[in-house]
């Protein structure tokens, strides 16, 4: 059989000789359901309606012609035949310029409404004529009739979907430190792509009693963004005294829409020039909250629907909820800045160490100036570097960390627990440390704050007075006045420095050399010091030149060279070599203005400061004391 001898369905032709009739009669009934201004659904249906009907004719033809009924009801009632057309009509019953222009302003009930006020006049239309359809044809026109509305649902849903999304993205750019007024920028190009009803949208912030404009499209920026509204005056202030989305409907001579968004506060209000509301249809104002909280507000307009889609509000809701997030953390994180700043002022003037550590890891956030003296020293500024980079690996700066690790992981609050460390120029310190561990509202752990201060020169003190009372209290006590000259050089060498030397110019009965010391290594070299003669002997070197003068002497950084000029010989100075002395203070002897001797005072471990000096001067005179002491009583004996 030709195509031109295919059979026809008679549905087909009554909506091609009737399509004209059904449309008027489908404009009077849509004029009755919903009188006043036509929606763009409206609109783009009745210029599209001829071509929707010639399309669901030639679905009707395709039908009738390609079917094989089943026989049977059964069989006819799981019929599946009618949906492989599909395959031969892919395209939409409503061409893709229609589908794209219900996009401004979809709305599904009204779309839904017009349709099923079209879908009676067809049906009136078909049983008005008297015309007879198969089961099979209307079977096909119902679905096609049912498609009409499908497609720009699906479209609209879609595209709405698309827009949600895109929302989500700039929602999860605000993790970040993008700037807010970008942010919000962003959401408004969402909602003008996918929302093309609007002409124009802003969004305004919260600043003190008024609202600023800190984004907008389709408006004159440079104008709105020196104007102030107040929270009590027009359409912005009705959305924010009732704390809901405020829609208007042809909004242009509504009294509320004056000035398209409230009475303008401050000297820059006056310059508005054209009023935007002049050519306004609908008006949506949504308040952007959070917890209740107002933030700012957002205010859409249309210049083609004179009401706006709940789609589209639905869109605007969610934009405006996003913004008021996004706002309330921007205020949130300028918030913390403001009192982190605060914050790191106020430490920078403490005159103790404050470190911040977060999380697991312990790495410092915040640390003032003074931490970073006392941990890495004089030199150094605070570094947010994990405290296991701030301190040495030696077994004491362990110990260090481990207190910062039992106020973290174990909630435990350290106070002032004393420990020796390596400072981060090679100093050995003592410091007093306190670890608090920092809750969040839940009571988590979030960070733990690490204190330091630094006692190591309120140590030496506290040592250097105890050594000078117990010197004072042995000479007080002690009737071996020998005994006692030997005991003080027992005291510098165990408990000021880690070698003691006492270099008689006269013994007087006294051994011409004494020393002592702390170290193992510097008592296993005493025997070799000791045997060689009297290091005052001569008229020159460093120890003769210090007695001159008969003044306390430092040397900070003892050298090679200096070694050389006060050693008596090669096994002397080898002895001197292995002791390894870093630093060394020299005190002259003297009583009644005769010269007795020097006391030496060498230190392995630590370097000698000027402040030592004055704690070796008063070692040096009770030594002294003690040897013109122990002179006289020997005097007085032999003299009996």
């Amino acid at each position: 059989m030709a195509p031109r001898d295919l059979p026809k369905s008679p549905l087909a032709a009554f909506l091609r000789n009737h399509s004209a009739g059904i449309l008027e009669a489908w404009e009077r009934a849509e004029r009755r359901r919903a009188p006043g201004e036509r929606s763009p659904g409206y609109l783009a249906l009745r210029e599209e309606l001829p071509a929707v009907f010639e399309r669901i004719a030639e679905r009707l033809d395709a039908a009738v012609s390609a079917a094989v009924v089943p026989q049977g009801d059964e069989a006819r009632d799981s019929w599946t035949g009618v949906e492989s057309l599909s395959a031969d009509f892919p395209e939409p019953l409503l061409g893709f310029r229609v589908l794209d222009r219900l996009r401004d302003g979809f709305d599904l009930e009204d779309v839904t409404a017009q349709y099923s006020v079209l879908r009676r006049c067809v049906l009136r239309a078909i049983e008005r004529t008297g015309t007879q359809p198969s089961w099979l044809e209307m079977t096909v026109l119902h679905e096609a009739l049912d498609q009409v509305i499908i497609d720009p649902a699906t479209r609209s849903a879609a595209a709405r979907e698309r827009a949600l999304g895109a929302l989500d993205r700039v929602s999860a750019e605000g993790m970040g430190n993008v700037h807010i007024d970008r942010l919000l920028r962003r959401l408004l190009e969402v909602l003008l792509e996918s929302a093309r009803s609007v002409d124009w949208a802003v969004m305004l912030l919260l600043e003190g009693e008024v609202l600023r404009m800190r984004a907008a499209i389709g408006v004159d920026e440079a104008l709105w963004g020196l104007r102030a509204f107040r929270l009590a005056e027009g359409f912005i202030g009705r959305v924010v005294r009732e704390r809901r989305p405020v829609a208007l409907r042809s909004a242009a001579p509504d009294p509320l829409a004056t000035d398209a968004g409230g009475g303008a506060a401050g000297p820059e209000s006056g310059a508005q020039g054209e009023r935007p509301s002049d050519a306004l249809h609908a008006l949506y104002g949504v308040p952007m909250l959070a917890e209740g909280r107002l933030v700012g507000v957002a205010v859409v307009s249309s210049r083609r629907v004179g009401e706006f889609s709940e789609g589209d509000r639905l869109l605007f809701r969610k934009a405006a909820e996003r913004a008021a997030a996004l706002a309330s953390q921007a205020q949130l994180r300028e918030q913390l800045a403001s009192e982190r700043g605060r914050f790191e002022t106020a430490i920078q003037r403490l005159s103790v160490g404050i470190a911040v550590a977060e999380g697991a890891s312990g790495a410092i956030a915040l640390s003032n100036r003074r931490f970073a003296e006392i941990v890495r020293g004089p030199e150094e500024t605070p570094s947010n570097a994990p405290l296991r980079t701030l301190l040495s690996e030696a077994d004491d700066d362990q110990r260090a960390r481990w207190l910062l690790f039992r106020a973290l992981h174990g909630g435990e609050a350290v106070v002032r627990e004393e420990l020796e460390f390596i400072r981060g120029d090679g100093e050995r310190r003592r410091g007093s440390f306190s670890a608090t561990p920092v809750r969040d509202g839940e009571g988590r752990i979030t960070a733990a704050v690490l204190v330091v201060e630094d006692v190591t020169e309120l140590r030496k003190a506290e040592r250097a007075r105890e050594l000078l009372v117990e010197a004072s209290a042995m000479m007080a006590e002690s009737l071996d006045h020998d005994g006692t000259v030997e005991q003080v050089v027992r005291l510098g060498g165990e408990r000021f420095a880690d070698l003691c030397a006492l270099d008689l110019d006269d013994g007087g009965g006294l051994p011409r050399l004494v020393a002592s010391a702390r170290l193992p290594e510097a008592r296993a070299l005493l025997p070799r010091l000791l045997k060689h003669p009297p290091l005052l002997l001569g008229e020159t070197g460093p120890l003769a030149e210090a007695l001159a003068r008969k003044e306390v002497t430092l040397v900070p950084l003892v050298t090679d060279p200096w070694l050389q000029r006060i050693a008596r010989g090669p096994e002397h100075l080898s002895a001197l070599r292995e002791l390894g002395a870093r630093s060394a203070i020299l005190v002259p002897l003297a009583a009644r203005g005769r010269k007795l001797g020097i006391l030496s005072l060498w230190t392995v471990d630590r370097e000698l400061r000027q402040d030592d000096t004055d704690v070796a001067a008063e070692l040096g005179r009770l030594a002294s004391l003690a040897i013109e002491t122990a002179r006289l009583h020997r005097e007085a004996a032999r003299s009996r």
